[in-house]
């Protein structure tokens, strides 16, 4: 019998609950569903199947409405318990979002691949499908490549189911984009989150503009990288399955972002092991990321 990951563990004091042995009694040995219905600056509010609400401490890399999968586990001396996440659902989304909820990059694809000879992402989409991963090597295609394909996600001539909701966020300055890879077929598509804070009106401060996205490499695995720009400086945060690999990079990946005229400050991260996609940490503040 396979144990199940643990997406998340939250806690309920004994103090806070005096009904928490029974839950806990009550959780051993199986799994009750329950819903995220707020989260609180200190913890999270959840509502079980009959309607009864229980806070707990801890935080989830889930949005409210998310159906979680719930073990509770006694603490030690009759603490309180714990409660492992073993399955995690998002809300249903609206109309509007479906697009973005079934993914974006293979319909795009898809419709660059019909149209090859109509526009000029598709003719590119032509090139880098025979030139494969030697063309896909050169920064330029990558930015050229990046460019086109969001352009055309906002598009309601290339994409009209998708275009509606990237408007919508571009008023909101954000945006979310699944971007595919012609050149590995069959690859996750890279997944892109831009999001901007302005300074509120009389305020003087900063105004930021983060940029996070995940990468699938062959070598390396999932890369992810978040850029964090201000007056101060720029943050960079590489997250690599294996920090090991990109030891040798560090060096020449500082000096290069340091060539922009700003202070940099950068930093190689582990990537821990069933990390949650980077679309259910999107929106988060700031998308629970640059630390």
């Amino acid at each position: 019998m396979l144990t199940p990951a643990i997406l998340g563990s939250l806690r309920i004091p004994a103090s806070a609950a005096p009904s928490a042995p029974a839950l806990a009694n009550a959780l051993a040995g199986q799994t009750i569903e329950a819903t995220l219905e707020a989260v609180l600056p200190d913890g999270l509010v959840l509502r079980l199947a009959d309607g009864k609400q229980l806070q707990a401490q801890g935080s989830l890399p889930f949005p409210p409405g998310s159906t979680l999968g719930l073990r509770g586990v006694p603490l030690p001396e009759g603490a309180g318990i714990r409660l492992q996440v073993v399955r995690a659902t998002p809300p249903p989304s609206p109309a509007l979002l479906a697009p973005l909820a079934f993914g974006e990059a293979a319909p795009l694809l898809a419709r660059l691949q019909s149209s090859a000879a109509q526009t000029p992402l598709g003719q590119m989409l032509g090139q880098l499908l025979q030139a494969g991963l030697a063309v896909a090597e050169q920064p330029e295609v990558w930015s050229a490549w990046l460019k086109g394909s969001m352009e055309a996600l906002a598009d309601p001539g290339t994409s009209p189911a998708e275009s509606a909701f990237h408007r919508l966020q571009a008023k909101e300055g954000t945006g979310w984009f699944e971007i595919p890879l012609p050149w590995a077929p069959g690859a996750e598509p890279l997944r892109l989150w831009i999001e901007g804070e302005g300074a509120p009106a009389g305020v003087d401060a900063d105004t930021v503009h983060r940029v996070f996205l995940s990468v699938p490499f062959s070598s390396l695995g999932e890369v992810r990288l978040g850029l964090e720009q201000r007056s101060a400086g720029l943050r960079v945060r590489l997250w690599l399955q294996d920090p090991a690999q990109a030891e040798a990079l560090g060096p020449d990946l500082d000096a290069e972002l340091r060539s922009l005229g700003r202070p940099v400050d950068l930093q190689v991260l582990a990537l821990p092991p069933d990390s949650p996609d980077l679309r259910a940490l999107a929106g988060g503040s700031p998308l629970q990321a640059m630390g």
